[in-house]
């Protein structure tokens, strides 16, 4: 399947080029067909998605991109399946999608399924590639100069990663209080530059908004490899901001993603400090200690605990702890305990 980037929106897919893909017919460095030429527009991150009522894909949703530069074609890549992640009365998804996959300067893309038996499908037709241009951004330097104090981190602002405050829709909601702070890695590429963190934010920002329909990026944090912290989700980063990040769990929780997908990639020291200190800050701010264990409830049924269960977990906690989900990563996972326990100023 290939489809015309367009900025900023979402676009139906030519069927001709699906059963071309679909057949084997198209080869790196060629596009399934003339339909797939595209235009001139770009595009850095993609996903797929389909109605929210529609039921699930009947296979894993592969993507496959051109580089605009060099022409050339990727290998395929399976996208991850993503979790209706809101709560009820916030962020209602009006479309199931795959997590957001960053792919860098591209001008074309194609989707298929990789169905159980091995063998490949065409996208259905109730399915499209959401392709995402993050659009331009004020950048942030390297070695960015923000005011801190003694405990809380440098944190890069949505007016600095460059946040466009139209995309979202509706003001920020509240719990009371920030009880536990749970890691989450991206599920996306290890290889960009640290320069190109700001624009996978506004990718993923957009994504969140527009493919999956809610009110804002889900994140109440997000740290790329380099170490540097950002803020997520609007409404402050002292409050308790509600996210969209643990279903069942958003409300009086607070959400850090690492951008890079960390399952079988080492996890850089600059991130474990990063986490540690983020988790330390948060939680100081909210009365508590990193290294205590709270018993939190779930909100909703999320396919691990149903709506009412309680759980005690540490106050550093991961996503795979409280929802059915390999997130954040096996070598995240494994540092949890560190970023909970690790001396920080």
């Amino acid at each position: 399947m290939s489809a015309h980037p367009r900025r900023g929106r979402r676009w139906a897919l030519p069927v001709l080029a699906v059963l071309l893909t679909a057949a084997g017919l198209t080869v790196p460095g060629a596009l399934a067909s003339p339909e797939a030429e595209p235009d001139g527009d770009r595009f850095s991150l993609v996903g797929v998605s389909w109605p929210a009522g529609g039921g699930a894909l009947d296979g894993t949703p592969q993507i496959r991109t051109r580089d605009a530069g060099t022409g050339r074609w990727t290998a395929w890549r399976s996208l991850e399946s993503q979790p209706r992640l809101a709560d009820p009365g916030a962020d209602a998804p009006s479309r199931a999608a795959t997590a957001p996959l960053w792919v860098g300067d591209s001008d074309a893309a194609q989707g298929r399924l990789l169905r159980g038996d091995g063998g490949t499908a065409p996208l259905p037709g109730r399915a499209r590639l959401e392709l995402v241009d993050p659009a331009e951004g004020p950048g942030v330097p390297a070695e960015p100069a923000y005011t801190t104090t003694a405990t809380r981190p440098a944190i890069i602002s949505r007016k600095q990663w460059g946040a466009n405050e139209s995309w979202r829709d509706g003001p920020p909601e509240y719990g009371t209080n920030t009880r536990a702070f749970i890691v989450h890695h991206t599920v996306d590429s290890n290889g960009y530059s640290c320069s190109e963190a700001p624009s996978i934010i506004r990718a993923i920002y957009r994504y969140h908004t527009r493919t999956n329909g809610w009110n804002d990026i889900g994140y109440n944090f997000l740290v790329d490899k380099c170490g540097r912290i950002y803020e997520g989700r609007r409404g402050g980063v002292t409050k308790p901001v509600t996210g969209a990040h643990t279903l069942g769990f958003n409300k009086n929780t607070s959400g850090a993603a690492v951008i890079g997908s960390y399952g079988s990639a080492s996890v850089p020291s600059k991130v474990t400090g990063a986490l540690a200190r983020l988790s330390k800050w948060r939680l100081d701010v909210a009365g508590h200690t990193r290294t205590g264990k709270v018993r939190l409830t779930a909100g909703k049924s999320n396919g691990k605990y149903d709506k009412g269960d309680s759980t005690t977990v540490y106050r550093v906690t991961s996503h795979r702890r409280l929802y059915p989900t390999a997130c954040p990563g096996a070598k995240l996972y494994a540092k949890i305990g560190t970023i909970r326990t690790m001396r920080v100023g």
